[in-house]
């Protein structure tokens, strides 16, 4: 199987844990009663030509709420394996059969790519902390990342189009702000989500680089997104009585830019 490779080899140095949050911060958890199975007449807030079961995934991947998700709280049907990321535990998940899970390769990166066995579909996280006088911008890395989705299920060279994308910052607390930049695209019959998000803290003399990738064919992008994509998400980001604080320290995981560092949040 092939591996699916990170935008730069320069970006080496790792000093904190992955930030799941950056991605799906802001989502509310769904009750499940909301079974709404007709997907024809959902469409997105932010951008009304996105339609479907697509509309609320996107909404929900910028951190807008949605209690509207086709068939409710997001289950996996069948559990084909459980992923344990091999220096942070706390970064593991269930993940249906047909796939297979390959920790991020690249040097300083802390991630996961969840790969279905045929090499159309991908789940994807990776976080970075990045130190060094070189400029990172949103726009590089997911610019980068993009090529490399293209690369990994050879479309390369074709014609990429921008279905949504959005760019702001937010402040997360004192000091501490993320800028986040994400588009949905398709190209040659797969569709795809990337987000990449920076978040920079006043005094740490470093940024933390977090990226966010789904993709798939397009004419099953909407069944990947309710049986794998968001299951998934949902395990990381919540438990039985409400929002995950992995590290305890009173912000849940979807507010707290360093979710595994009871000293910061």
């Amino acid at each position: 199987m092939r591996k699916f490779t990170q935008f730069s080899k320069a970006i080496v140095l790792l000093l904190a844990l992955f930030v799941y949050s950056s991605f799906f911060f802001g989502c509310k958890k769904n009750n499940g009663n909301n079974n709404n199975n007709n997907t024809a007449n959902l469409t997105s807030k932010i951008c009304n030509n996105v339609t479907g079961t697509e509309a609320v995934y996107w909404d929900l991947m910028n951190g807008i709420p949605r209690t509207d998700i086709p068939g409710g709280l997001p289950k996996l049907a069948t559990v084909g394996g459980t992923y344990i990321h091999p220096s942070y535990p706390l970064l593991s998940f269930s993940y249906p059969p047909g796939y297979t899970a390959q920790t991020d390769p690249n040097n300083g990166w802390i991630g996961v790519n969840l790969i279905r066995n045929d090499s159309k579909s991908i789940w994807r996280y990776t976080d970075l902390f990045y130190t060094g006088s070189a400029t990172i911008t949103v726009q590089s890395v997911l610019s980068s990342e993009v090529a490399n989705l293209q690369t990994f299920l050879g479309s390369t060279g074709t014609t990429i189009t921008t279905v949504c994308s959005q760019l702001g910052t937010q402040p997360r607390a004192a000091g501490i702000a993320t800028t986040t930049e994400s588009v949905y695209i398709t190209f040659n019959g797969f569709s795809a989500c990337v987000i990449v998000s920076i978040t920079a803290e006043s005094g740490l003399g470093g940024e933390q680089i977090a990226i966010t990738t789904t993709a798939a064919p397009t004419n099953e992008f909407a069944d990947e997104i309710l049986h794998t994509y968001l299951p998934i998400d949902y395990t990381l980001l919540y438990k039985g009585d409400g929002e995950l604080d992995s590290d305890g320290d009173g912000y849940p995981d979807s507010i707290d830019a360093f979710p595994f560092d009871p000293t910061r949040h």
